[in-house]
């Protein structure tokens, strides 16, 4: 048997306050030091000079974007995960010893706790519109600790459930993009498609069928030796040189979508391009197959340099539509997103710059029809870039629903944008607090904001 690390050291220090009869004699004092548990971080008052801004920034952008936020227990019901999770995700829970029937543990994440607490107050079966909540607080997994990965680390969570729409796929990730670059990180955000069960199972089985040539086998590292038969989508990300030149020469999961799948995924792409999102198709992010589905993205940070830390991935995120029907035997479609604090907390102290914080005056920009919505994202980029404080409801296609979202984050102006006004280059401009409504052109909004708000 191995020895069993120390949990307490010796140290020693100089007491100088020892005296014999006049003289002042230094004094040496050892005493124990417990060590923390390994993979557990402290968080000392000097990191919540970047750390109080980036909770504050990503809270208010999320509220901006009128995301409602809810708070999950720690603990929860292991038959919450026992369904939804592999054997290897599993084995990184913390379990609690207790009495009684119930096997409790430690969440490893946020997004199945929303989950089912959405079920357990019907929240979800009183209305038929989406529905977007937002996060965030402790996770606990028993995994391999390296940078910016802890068994303790907090995470931010933003969901969007009981929405199918590709432009829901592209407008969660444009919202995750626009955080970080409130929280000035540069990103790049890498996206694929997983396509459905049965696209999955016939990639997989392809897959698998490539490295049953002896000469490839034996040229993989000796982890994805093991993985092959267990979690054979883990050889997409090994960084090994060999196993690296081995993925080039395999099929890639992007040409066996179904068609509705595949014109999805290029119709979330379009979106993301008329939004100016900087993001790359990466047909090897392909972890966790069976778990989501369609979507799955992950955000890279851009180095000084200019290159891209595939290491120091900042969150990760994709559609989990099978989640709901692994708790209720109803699938629901859920688009959600982890992102990680403390690596975001690394980034942030890299480039030592003080977060501006949000102003207080609500403008509130409302869409109606497809290339309103188009033409409302680019409007939305500008006018955050001039300083405005500017909300929006772009899941909601309803102008109903749209001025609920402006009621309840207390717009004091509306601005709506139509087909007809995209076709007159105009925008109505309605004043909540006076009630007054007129049509302005788009080209004088700007002036026109600055005379009701002070920047």
């Amino acid at each position: 048997m191995g020895r069993r690390k120390k949990t307490e050291k010796k140290v020693s220090f100089v007491k100088k306050n020892s005296k014999i009869g006049n003289r002042i004699v230094k004094e040496k004092v050892t005493v124990k030091n417990f060590l923390r548990l390994l993979g557990m971080k402290d968080v000392l008052p000097v990191d919540y000079k970047f750390l109080n801004p980036i909770l504050k920034k990503i809270e208010d952008t999320a509220n901006s974007y009128s995301f409602n936020k809810i708070e999950v227990p720690i603990i929860e019901n292991f038959s919450l995960y026992k369904k939804a999770l592999d054997k290897n995700k599993i084995k990184s829970l913390f379990f609690i010893e207790q009495n009684g029937p119930d096997r409790a543990c430690l969440r490893p994440d946020l997004i199945h706790g929303i989950a089912r607490a959405l079920i357990e107050h019907n929240i979800l079966n009183t209305q038929e519109r989406p529905s977007k909540f937002f996060s965030m607080g402790p996770v606990f997994r028993q995994e391999k600790v390296r940078g910016g990965v802890y068994k303790q680390f907090t995470q931010f969570n933003l969901s969007i459930f009981n929405d199918i729409k590709p432009s829901s796929d592209a407008f969660l990730i444009f919202v995750i993009y626009n955080i970080f670059k409130e929280l000035q990180i540069d990103v790049q955000i890498q996206v694929n498609s997983l396509g459905d069960a049965p696209c999955q199972k016939e990639f997989l089985a392809k897959f698998l069928k490539a490295f049953k040539e002896k000469s490839k086998k034996n040229k993989l590292c000796p982890e994805c030796k093991k993985n092959l038969t267990k979690n054979p989508s883990l050889l997409l990300e090994c960084q090994e040189e060999g196993c690296l030149n081995l993925r080039n020469e395999m099929p890639q999961i992007i040409n066996h979508l179904s068609e509705e799948g595949s014109t999805r995924f290029y119709k979330t792409l379009e979106f993301l391009d008329e939004m100016e999102v900087n993001y790359n198709f990466n047909p090897y992010l392909i972890s966790d197959v069976g778990y989501y589905n369609d979507l799955i993205f992950e955000v890279w940070p851009i180095e000084k340099n200019g290159e891209l830390n595939s290491k120091l991935s900042l969150g990760r995120g994709g559609r989990y539509d099978n989640l709901f029907g692994s708790l209720t035997g109803r699938d629901l479609p859920v688009l959600s997103f982890n992102g990680g604090i403390e690596r975001t907390l690394i980034k942030s102290k890299e480039n030592n710059q003080t977060i501006e914080e949000n102003r207080d005056d609500v403008v509130f920009l409302a869409q109606i029809d497809n290339q309103a919505k188009v033409r409302a994202v680019f409007l939305f980029k500008e006018l955050t870039k001039r300083g405005f404080n500017v909300f929006q409801a772009f899941h909601l296609d309803d102008l109903k629903g749209q001025m609920e979202e402006a009621k309840q984050c207390k717009a004091n102006i509306v601005l709506i944008l139509g087909k007809k006004e995209i076709a007159d280059e105009t925008i109505l401009f309605r004043d909540t607090d006076s009630g007054v409504q007129e049509i302005v052109a788009q080209k004088d909004l700007i002036s026109r904001l600055e005379k009701n708000i002070k920047l």
